[in-house]
């Protein structure tokens, strides 16, 4: 089975904006992107045989790793957190 990545976008959301308490344009700016950063995160994981979708559960975590074996919901973890978040990412998806 290849894990999947399931953001939950609810607190994907609030996850992020508490990153950027003082930016005012913070909210338009995720919600302007979220949608390419979802594609970025689909297509690097289809390069590393994982997948991501995301749902609108609003509670809980960030994210949840579907993968019944607990090496490879590690793995998948490990992989995520070495993938630039949305505010790092967000530079190089923005035209110059």
């Amino acid at each position: 089975m290849t894990a999947t990545i399931v953001l939950h976008l609810p607190a994907h959301r609030a996850t992020a904006l508490k990153l950027q308490p003082q930016e005012p344009e913070a909210a338009r700016a995720y919600d302007r992107n979220i949608a390419g950063y979802l594609e970025f995160l689909k297509d690097e994981a289809q390069r590393a045989g994982y997948a991501v979708a995301a749902d609108q559960k609003d509670f809980g975590p960030v994210f949840s790793i579907e993968e019944d074996d607990h090496a490879s919901k590690r793995a998948a973890h490990a992989w995520l957190g070495n993938l630039p978040d949305i505010w790092n990412w967000m530079p190089a998806a923005t035209p110059r």
